[in-house]
């Protein structure tokens, strides 16, 4: 039987993919480091707390 799969889990590929994404984009652009380290902070930071708040509503806390 098919299990069903948390949402959290798929959310974690999601948001890595995306962090790649976007950190490639800003490199091929040339954006200054510092720029990109923090826009990748913030984005991991955010997609940290989602994933977070995912797991604590499936498990019901």
């Amino acid at each position: 039987m098919a299990q069903n799969i948390q949402a959290w889990r798929i959310l974690i590929g999601v948001f890595g993919g995306f962090w790649l994404l976007f950190a490639g984009i800003l490199i091929f652009n040339g954006f200054p480091f510092l720029i990109i380290s923090m826009a990748l902070t913030t984005i991991a930071i955010l997609s940290i707390l989602v994933i977070v708040l995912a797991w604590a509503y499936q498990n019901n806390l």
